[in-house]
């Protein structure tokens, strides 16, 4: 007999750039607040009567990750909180359809090789919690044959974004101010847009037979600063920059093979193009 349960997308971690622009897209979608979850789980009861999908985004603020002001804070943004809701779930028997976990290609570390990847060597306490996280929620799915999915992303803009680099690149055009380079932009970093990976998770979500655990969520080619600086220098747009020595992994750039099996990769936005396009909106509004 088909099952005729409505199903929900619940998504946690209502102050993400990732939840807002899921939330526009997904259809019957809800953005639930990690403090709010924190302080109470019971709201999470009304949808007992529906069948859930979990797309769990709740981690410690951005520009909050090298701040350990608040360990217990941290770390219950960062786990507690992603093992309480799931295990709240199941032990009240509300009828789970598949969970997504965000997690971040920072947990590959210094594994990273031109060839491919070697394993998983995550480096500073957000990658080895995003880590830990993977594998918490790959054990209570296993043992609850509960169909999960840990999406890898990997340098992601636009939207919202006020954290990534290229969203400062924008920031320090507008304001006529130095960007801040690490050994001077020389790292190669995979970027993706925010649309490329709303993309990814509602084909994942509107199709939950797809066949992985672990996806990358990237666009499968890498680009140093350097050479992306250079690209809007020839077109006219200079960026003072201010260099710094800073230990950082060399090479990052996705494995798309099972990206390909849920969209066509070759139409993601190119960063460089994006760039252009926000840098001539920035002049536009100047010269208004």
């Amino acid at each position: 007999m088909k099952n005729t349960k409505k199903i929900i997308t619940i998504i946690v971690g209502k102050r993400s750039n990732l939840s807002l622009n899921l939330h526009k897209r997904i259809n019957d979608s809800v953005v639930v607040s990690s403090s709010e979850l924190i302080d109470s789980l019971e709201q999470l009861m009304k949808f007992r009567k529906n069948r859930i999908n979990v797309i769990f985004n709740n981690f410690q603020p951005s520009k909050n990750l090298n701040s350990f002001i608040d360990p217990d804070r941290y770390i219950e943004l960062s786990i507690s909180l992603t093992v309480k809701v799931l295990m709240f779930l199941i032990h009240n028997r509300l009828e789970i359809n598949q969970v997504i976990y965000t997690s971040s290609c920072s947990v590959y570390g210094n594994s990273t090789k031109r060839e491919g990847y070697l394993g998983l060597e995550p480096i500073g306490i957000p990658s080895s919690l995003k880590y830990l996280n993977e594998n918490f929620l790959r054990e209570i799915c296993h043992n609850h044959k509960i169909n999960l999915k840990v999406a890898r992303i990997f340098n992601m803009f636009g939207g919202i974004d006020n954290f990534s680099v290229i969203s400062r690149i924008i920031n320090c055009y507008k304001n006529k101010i130095p960007l801040n380079v690490n050994n001077h932009g020389k790292s190669l970093r995979d970027y993706i847009h925010i649309n490329d990976v709303v993309n990814i998770y509602q084909k994942i979500i509107d199709d939950p037979s797809i066949k992985f655990e672990t996806i990358d969520i990237g666009s499968g080619n890498s680009k140093s600063l350097f050479t992306i600086l250079n690209h809007l220098s020839f077109h006219g747009y200079n960026i003072d920059t201010k260099n710094s020595q800073s230990n950082e992994v060399n090479f990052s750039q996705a494995d798309v093979s099972n990206a390909k099996k849920v969209v066509d990769v070759s139409t993601f936005i190119d960063v460089k193009d994006f760039l252009l396009d926000e840098l001539k909106n920035v002049d536009g509004k100047n010269n208004n």
